[in-house]
């Protein structure tokens, strides 16, 4: 009778392990750090999960989504992997926290800018939330398009931390870049300029801006 009950109980997580989340534990890889922000990568197996404690304001991107998430700072968040395939988190970690409330975009804003040449529209930008220091958009650009982003405020200093969802081609203050999906760049450029090649170009924006300090 033991060893019957012990089989039922083996056959039972046999079936069931397949379904329930594993915890990760491996250690997320350094992506990019300077004196602004810092970039984990993650890479989450198929239904595993993994713990972020956010020491600071953690924004974490997921590249098969295309999608971005606000993690504030002192608060503990799950990131999870429900899906059959290995997926890609990178966590982008500003060094400065502010204490205004991020809050997302929706209606009645206007929340995605079309660019058109003539009538016909060719590249889309979609702010997904805000506090009007920490500020993430995504973009995208047609093949063969141009999206030219300015980043300038009078009353401070601009960064952004790009990740891109494809390959891009971009020209950011004058420097040339071509970026692999998945590949985060750092700049201060006050411009960038994304041209579409061959195929449609998407891709996601973190803006970084730090007042000047009062004299």
């Amino acid at each position: 009778m033991k060893i019957f009950l012990v089989l039922i109980v083996l056959v039972v997580a046999a079936l069931a392990g397949p379904l329930v989340a594993q915890t990760l534990s491996a250690i997320p890889q350094l992506a990019l750090d300077n004196d602004v922000a810092r970039v984990l990568r993650v890479t989450l197996p198929p239904r595993a999960t993994f713990p972020v404690d956010a020491t600071t304001d953690v924004v974490a991107v997921r590249l098969q989504d295309e999608t971005a998430t606000f993690i504030p700072k002192g608060t503990h968040a799950v990131r999870s992997n429900s899906s059959d395939h290995e997926v890609v988190d990178l966590l982008i970690e500003p060094k400065q926290h502010w204490d205004a409330p991020v809050r997302p975009c929706s209606a009645p804003m206007n929340c995605t800018r079309t660019t058109k040449m003539g009538n016909d529209p060719i590249a889309w930008t979609t702010t997904l939330f805000t506090n009007g220091f920490l500020t993430a958009a995504t973009h995208r650009v047609v093949p063969g398009g141009t999206l030219d982003s300015f980043y300038y405020s009078a009353k401070g200093s601009d960064a952004i931390v790009v990740v891109p969802f494809t390959e891009i081609s971009a020209n950011f203050g004058g420097i040339d870049e071509t970026l692999k999906a998945g590949q985060p760049y750092f700049s201060t450029a006050t411009e960038a300029e994304v041209t579409g090649t061959n195929a449609e170009g998407r891709w996601f924006v973190l803006r970084i801006n730090s007042p000047n300090a009062k004299k």
